[in-house]
């Protein structure tokens, strides 16, 4: 297993988002491109999320991962809490789907991580992480 920080689409600095205007919701863009097929349990970071802050959706696109490749979609304390089992054989768009889904607020500074589940064949592909939130005076 590996940890793969994703770096901010927007620059190459990774930086945790402002605390905000208190009134509007923030999102963070992340992006990781992998070299060689990802293995099983291998993980990709969202940039970091400041503690007290509210996710209130995430959305995960990839280019395709390969034949039988699967992720889920979570945090540090529920791995698959916003998604459980997404395919990823074909490129595509995932939205937080789980039965857990629901509104989180974060603890401490925290990532949202794409945890590869099962290994496909690709050897190469990219995934997108967008984290949309509350920022913690809103």
């Amino acid at each position: 297993m590996a940890i793969f920080q994703a770096t901010k689409v927007s620059s190459s600095t990774e930086q945790m988002p402002g605390i905000g205007d208190g009134q509007s919701a923030k999102c963070v863009a992340s992006s990781y491109t992998f070299a060689a097929a990802p293995a099983l349990n291998d993980v990709i970071q969202s940039g970091l999320i400041q503690a007290g802050s509210v996710i209130v959706d995430v959305t995960v696109v990839q280019s395709g991962l390969g034949a039988s490749g699967a992720f889920s979609v979570g945090y540090t304390g529920s791995p698959a809490y916003f998604s459980a089992a997404a395919a990823a054989v074909t490129g595509g768009i995932r939205r937080a789907d789980a039965a857990t889904a629901r509104p989180l607020v974060l603890t401490t500074n925290d990532t949202v991580d794409v945890t590869i589940t099962a290994a496909g064949a690709t050897a190469a592909g990219t995934v997108d992480i967008i984290v949309w939130f509350l920022p913690r005076n809103a």
